[in-house]
């Protein structure tokens, strides 16, 4: 089958409110295989659709993963040793699980734990019916809590490791005006920390932007999901692979580009940043 660069604005077979901005585009471009009386909408909106709904997912993860991921650095550095083995045994789980079983987990094994409740479907009994209806209806929000939870315990690693950069003569200072421990932390060491670790967690970012694909096992409908749907129905593997890949490559160099942006705004005068 030759390539078609147009399949792009032929209907697709999926269920999205049409927009006139696609169907304007594809009239402009002039696609042999658009169709402008065609009902469906066309792939190249339902694709947009998918790049939607994969920003979704990944700013849900990257704001779980950076706050639980920033405690869990400071709980490991702490001097309470229950605290660090507790920091410790959560890296060691979540980091060395693969993401795709872990989101299974989170999306089917996990509810079976739940308490038993009043099904809202059939009005049976199922246990974590509440839970079980979230990831029916709502799947962005599993995948976002276990993409998020993954890459929590990657962050933690990286803030720990920033932390203990710290030279000892900070934390003297700090306790020195006065300061708690937890003052120390927020106004003296995780500010400092953060610059020191910043191009390994802009890796981060790129990583967990990535990561976010993999949604499309549980339910959600991004940008993969479409792009094998559309494989399937159009068999233009070789067109949508590298329309798909130039996609994913933009944005991912698009979030280092603006965290390049941020650690130049955040750079301080005479202190290394890592990685520099």
């Amino acid at each position: 089958m030759a390539n078609d660069w147009g399949v792009f604005c032929s209907p697709g077979n999926e269920y999205v409110d049409k927009a006139s901005w696609a169907e304007s585009l594809c009239k402009m471009a002039g696609a042999g295989s658009y169709d402008s009386s065609a009902e469906s909408v066309t792939w190249l909106q339902i694709m947009v659709s998918g790049l939607q709904w994969h920003f979704v997912v990944f700013l849900l993860a990257l704001v779980l993963a950076f706050a639980l991921g920033s405690l869990l650095g400071v709980i490991r550095t702490t001097p309470n040793k229950w605290l660090v083995r507790l920091g410790n045994s959560y890296v060691e789980l979540f980091r060395n699980i693969p993401l795709i079983i872990q989101l299974f987990f989170w999306a089917r094994v996990f509810p079976e734990f739940l308490p038993t409740s009043i099904s809202a479907e059939n009005g049976s009994a199922v246990a974590g019916a509440g839970y079980k209806q979230i990831v029916n209806t709502m799947p962005w929000v599993v995948a976002g809590l276990g993409i998020g939870l993954y890459h929590a315990a990657r962050i933690s690693e990286q803030v720990r490791a920033g932390i203990q950069a710290i030279p000892t003569g900070q934390w003297n200072a700090g306790f020195a005006m006065g300061m708690s421990r937890a003052q120390v932390y927020l106004y003296t060491i995780l500010p400092v920390a953060f610059r020191t670790v910043w191009p390994t967690l802009t890796s981060e970012v790129m990583n967990l932007f990535k990561n976010t694909s993999v949604a499309f096992a549980i339910g959600v409908f991004n940008l993969y999901f479409y792009t094998k749907n559309m494989n399937e129905e159009t068999s233009q593997d070789l067109v949508i692979m590298t329309v798909t890949t130039l996609v994913y490559l933009f944005f991912t160099y698009a979030i280092k580009f603006l965290m390049a942006i941020f650690e130049k705004r955040l750079a301080i005068p005479g202190l290394s940043m890592g990685g520099k």
